[in-house]
């Protein structure tokens, strides 16, 4: 693709030779002489040092810099359209491949694909234009919805529905059991798991994440969801609409999440904690009682963002507060003894 090619696709303008040819989009970090890159932020400009990209997207022309630079509104954005235009989504056929395993009683719209290798139970339904790739199991009585594409390893367990549109990565377990257990003598006696998961439409689940089923009733999934790779949500849980879930988050038994709510990378939470609408739970975060809307809170257990940071930075003065603390105690003795003398 030429460079003038590739203003004209993402709606920016070329400075410099717009007739260069570039073969992909990559990362500042890793980029080679034949790929563009982008620069979303003026302070990652020093990782261009030693770089020599053939264009850069830019939000403003930038100054001595000798490739040539596309200015687009959002450059980030503009390499996500440029990423896509060179690699396009595959192509797959519609129908049952041989050596998938389909039983007769499952609905399987004709417009699905099914692959080799995969299984469909009984009664289990797949929506229209939906793909079922190598390796994917859907239990008895399972609903997969229209436009979903479920990645190898994935697997819906019986009676789990998924809504449209949903993406489920490899090896995305849904409704296996929750980890219900109630201690009779000196055993763990296993509690029925016998409700199911409901993953709503236009969710996408990272890779090796896990949503169990719930003991009895629902574990939902709203509607916009995204989930990170290796999260665990645990029975019960009801997570809303537009959450983002980061890695290696671990939700306990029946919390409920807001709408709009962000839970960062390792958060996490007691059972049966009530996290409010657009509540903010940073990295490394555990929740130990219930947070109203709009909440911002950080550390272990969970408190108020800003009094969590006076907290860590009065954590880095603690060595020299220690060292005073300790010269005061002994100059306190100091001056004990020498009152102890007077009298």
């Amino acid at each position: 693709m030429k460079l003038h090619e590739l203003a004209a696709l993402v709606g920016g303008r070329v400075i410099g030779e717009s007739a260069r040819e570039i073969v992909g989009i990559a990362q500042i970090d890793d980029v080679r002489p034949d790929e563009a890159t982008f620069l979303a932020e003026e302070r990652f400009r020093d990782r261009l040092a030693g770089k020599d990209p053939a264009a850069l997207l830019v939000r403003e022309p930038l100054a001595d810099l000798p490739c040539p630079q596309i200015v687009v509104a959002d450059p980030r954005l503009a390499a996500v359209q440029a990423a896509c235009a060179f690699v396009s989504e595959p192509k797959y056929e519609p129908g049952v491949a041989p050596g998938a395993s389909v039983d007769s009683a499952a609905r399987i719209d004709p417009t699905a694909t099914v692959m080799a290798l995969a299984y469909v139970g009984p009664r289990a339904t797949v929506g229209p234009r939906t793909v079922i790739m190598p390796q994917v199991y859907i239990g008895a009585d399972a609903v997969v919805g229209a436009d979903c594409m479920l990645h190898p390893g994935t697997r819906v367990g019986a009676r789990c529905r998924v809504g449209d549109r949903v993406i489920c990565h490899h090896n995305v377990s849904l409704g296996g059991d929750g980890f219900g257990f109630t201690r009779v003598g000196e055993q763990h006696l296993k509690i029925p798991q016998r409700g199911i998961v409901v993953v709503e439409d236009d969710v996408e689940i990272g890779a090796g994440s896990c949503v169990d089923r719930a003991t009895f009733g629902r574990t939902v999934i709203g509607a916009g969801t995204k989930i990170d790779n290796l999260v665990q949500v645990a029975h019960n849980c009801l997570i809303g609409k537009r959450c983002l879930l980061v890695a290696q988050v671990g939700l306990s038994g029946s919390v409920t999440v807001g709408d709009d709510s962000i839970l960062a990378g390792k958060a996490a939470s007691v059972p049966h904690v009530r996290i409010g609408k657009r509540s903010v739970l940073a990295a490394l975060s555990a929740a130990n009682k219930d947070l109203p809307d709009d909440s911002i809170v950080g550390g272990v257990p969970a408190r108020p963002h800003m009094q969590w940071k006076r907290e860590l930075a009065a954590i880095t003065h603690l060595p020299e507060a220690l060292k005073e603390l300790k010269r005061l105690t002994r100059r306190v003795e100091e001056l004990e003894k020498e009152l102890g003398k007077r009298d």
